[in-house]
């Protein structure tokens, strides 16, 4: 078992990913919009439901005016309106809330209902940067290298700076086979990275389980939709029935999603009538969400929960809840630290368009909020560098004497393939030919001792599809088998 990898960032990236699903899915309760709209917090707003005041409304009319008669060039009616709108919005200086237009608004939801062609990363903007979330399982920006918080500059040499997230995820989509040049700035890095990727059908899966001969299974949760809860139950039912004896929750890389998913999973986990999250509203108000089933197929085993700096917003509510009303153990790294809940209002404006909101904060069950801070692990544990490592680049023969960090990523895969070069500095030294050569007659290549575009592309296929999938060499995931074994007292199972 292998299980490894986060406004207008609203597109969610499966997409443009091509994913319109994670962090910023419906994070909503039924029924609770009505809820919302009925509260003390929307009727003790500044102004309430009344909307503009006639002065106010003057001076947008008078400026819509001004534009019409006075600026030199032609002036649409309609951008006006979204680009008003769209200031409104901007001007919360909230990444999360985010104004669609219908056209951007009906991609949105049309991203929701299925797979896409993209390169696979959960995106958002950050003053005025496409910032990566977290790349998706399993996709073209998984194995290109992608990171959580690493920058996109500019895709096939157009830059993405001041862009939108929906404009840039425009140009960073595109048909299946065909390839998107990334430059991205990665902190650390002295110089941005150019990574080629080549864009591919993006269908996520959301639930994967297994059960090992030792009665340790892990439930790996790639993110929430619409149908994980019930994803999720299909597959407890028969991890049970296999002898399930403790369970890994594998939530890495998971970039949150649906709320009313990640409330319904936690209440299979969980015995009945314990915590699972707080919801803050503005006026200070909390409402806690119970466990109102409780684990109902049975399950009543000791638990590890499997994270890191990918897991964002519902993946952090589940963890947080298991650990602190289930008494898992958390390993792996800190999370991502998302604390906050959109809403996205369709139909609100009286057209296809949409604005997406915060509306209130999460906080765990013991109240505490993780908002850019994150949860912390009971136990830290980091992954081999070579987990880390990104594409090798095509146009440009790495060879002795060369220096930089496409040379250090170089000495980093080396060592993930099983042959280690003498350093790992990012100088190509004699050692590292040799290493080169060494692979090179393994994998029936010229022994050149250089890397060129075939022995980049032989490297990355032995990385990330044998090294990487290998068990063994995932360090995250054998300690939080240890840990399991540990909680069932280490007896033989």
């Amino acid at each position: 078992m292998r299980f490894r990898g986060r406004t207008v960032a609203a597109l969610i990236a499966l997409t443009a990913v091509a994913a319109c699903v994670a962090t910023y899915a419906v994070l909503e309760l039924p029924g609770w919009r009505a809820a919302l709209s009925n509260s003390a917090t929307d009727a003790n707003a500044p102004g309430g439901s009344e909307g503009l005041t006639r002065e106010e409304l003057d001076k947008i009319n008078k400026a819509v005016s001004l534009i019409e008669r006075r600026y030199h060039g032609e002036a649409d009616r309609e951008k006006l309106l979204d680009g008003a709108i769209d200031g409104m919005v901007g001007s919360l200086e909230d990444p999360y809330s985010v104004y669609m237009p219908a056209s951007e608004a009906d991609k949105y939801n049309d991203a929701l209902q299925g797979a896409f062609t993209g390169i696979g990363a959960e995106l958002r903007t950050e003053n005025g940067e496409v910032v990566v979330e977290a790349p998706i399982r399993g996709t073209p920006a998984e194995r290109a290298g992608l990171r959580p918080g690493d920058v996109l500059l500019s895709v096939n040499g157009e830059s993405l700076n001041g862009l939108t997230l929906s404009e840039a995820i425009s140009m960073i989509r595109g048909p299946k086979g065909t390839k998107a040049k990334l430059k991205v700035r990665r902190e650390g890095l002295a110089d941005p990275l150019d990574l080629e990727l080549v864009r591919d059908r993006i269908d996520p899966e959301t639930v994967r389980s297994d059960v090992g001969t030792d009665g340790v299974g892990v439930l790996t949760i790639h993110q929430f939709t619409e149908e994980t809860s019930e994803e999720v139950a299909e597959a407890l039912a028969p991890m049970v029935s296999r002898g399930l004896k403790a369970l890994i929750v594998d939530v890495r890389d998971n970039p949150g999603g649906n709320l009313q998913a990640v409330v319904e999973v936690a209440d299979q986990l969980l015995p009945k009538g314990k915590p699972i999250v707080q919801f803050e509203y503005r006026d200070g108000e909390r409402k806690t969400d119970k466990a109102e089933n409780g684990a109902k197929i049975g399950l009543d085993v000791p638990m590890v929960v499997l994270m890191n700096k990918g897991s964002a917003s519902a993946a952090e509510i589940l963890a947080g809840a298991l650990k602190q009303s289930a008494g898992a153990v958390l390993v792996g790294e800190k999370t991502y630290g998302k604390g906050m809940v959109q809403v996205p209002f369709n139909g609100e404006l009286g057209d296809r368009s949409m604005i997406k909101l915060t509306v209130y904060k999460w906080l765990l069950p013991d109240g505490t909020w993780i908002d850019g801070s994150g949860i912390e692990p009971d136990v830290s544990v980091a992954q081999p560098d070579y987990f880390l490592a990104w594409r090798l680049p095509r146009d440009v023969v790495l060879k002795y004497d060369s220096t930089g960090e496409d040379v250090g990523n170089l000495q980093s895969i080396l060592e993930g393939v099983g042959y280690p070069a003498d350093r790992k500095d990012g100088y190509f030294s004699e050692g590292t030919k040799k290493a080169v050569e060494r692979f090179q007659r393994a994998e029936s290549l010229p022994a050149t001792g250089e890397v060129d575009a075939k022995t980049a592309e032989r490297l990355e296929e032995k990385l990330f599809y044998d090294s990487i999938q290998n068990p063994d060499n995932d360090a995250q995931w054998q300690k939080a088998h240890a840990e399991a074994r540990r909680l069932l007292g280490g007896r033989t199972l």
